[in-house]
């Protein structure tokens, strides 16, 4: 579909669908979702987060065709939810379309399955692709983003590409607007800052190999401190961190535009002298606790030194 196409289509859901019933909320989990979850494997016992700790943000979204839906669903980490209920409002705005938002246990936790539907998902408990770490899938501390338009793509020994979901290879050229080819949307690329600014910094597309178009989380350092932290401190620190890449950005927009960033766990590790938040949160949490309530103080830490 050409830009003018969907912009006129848009132009008509958003006349059928005014703004102001358009919406995005966060609810928590009910008791029989949970165990329906729990059931399908997608939740378990030995998660890092339980049902007591996610969210459901439910959310309106425009399709590839201009349509307006009110059934985009992700499930994420309570401290979180608002700010990716902020993300997907925006999506909407700016007429990001998103091919569907269904949580993964429509999938029985597959995320192939979710993949090759070409579904925008969340938490999921499950491991790393090919490894046997968690994925930050498994804290609701990552989001995956239209997996056809935005593909993982690995490398085997011999530097062979293998490209899933199945056909999203036919998105390796990464340009939205190419010589006498019709223009493409969807691409997470149009979507960094928005998710960057919500406090999903870490974007798959940054990676060597695997490359993970699809794909934005927070570190894994702040994904381990914030299970550990309650509720109430994780959604502090959640908070600190957003504002903390929002002032450091005006502060140095030159060094954010070329992604040369150090984020609000490297300034509290600078800070107080440590190599891991979550380690020292266990040894000393009053620390940690305090430090999480001081302004904290903006300079060229902001900006990474190569």
């Amino acid at each position: 579909m050409f830009p003018s196409i969907l912009k006129l289509a848009t132009v008509i859901a958003l006349f059928c669908f005014p703004m102001s019933l358009l919406a995005s909320s966060v609810v928590s989990l009910s008791t029989p979702r949970c165990q329906k979850m729990q059931q399908l494997g997608v939740i378990q016992a030995e998660a890092p987060v339980q049902c007591e700790r996610l969210r459901e943000v439910r959310f309106d979204y425009i399709d590839f065709q201009g349509k307006v839906h009110r059934d985009g669903s992700l499930v994420v980490m309570d401290a979180v939810a608002p700010y990716v209920s902020a993300i997907f409002k925006q999506l909407y705005e700016i007429q990001f379309p998103i091919h569907q938002a269904k949580p993964i246990e429509h999938y029985h936790g597959d995320d192939k399955r979710s993949m090759a539907d070409n579904n925008s998902s969340a938490f999921n408990y499950r491991a790393l692709t090919g490894k046997r770490s968690l994925s930050l899938h498994a804290y609701g501390l990552a989001i995956d983003i239209n997996p056809q338009q935005n593909p993982f793509i690995e490398f085997n020994a011999q530097g062979m590409a293998k490209f899933s979901p199945l056909g999203s290879e036919k998105y390796a050229n990464r340009m939205r607007w190419r010589l006498a080819k019709q223009s493409r949307m969807g691409f997470a690329e149009q979507v960094i800052d928005i998710f960057a600014d919500n406090g999903f910094l870490y974007w798959g597309g940054y990676w060597d190999t695997p490359i993970d178009y699809q794909h934005f989380q927070v570190s894994r350092d702040m994904a381990t401190l914030m299970t550990t932290l309650s509720a109430p401190d994780a959604k502090q620190f959640f908070e600190n961190y957003v504002n903390w890449h929002r002032s450091c950005k005006a502060m140095y927009p030159l060094a954010y535009s070329q992604h040369r960033v150090n984020d609000y766990v490297h300034y509290l590790k600078n800070s107080l002298s440590v190599k891991s938040l979550t380690q020292h949160y266990q040894l000393k949490p009053q620390a940690i606790l305090a430090a999480l309530n001081r302004p904290a103080k903006r300079s060229a830490i902001c900006v990474k030194q190569y």
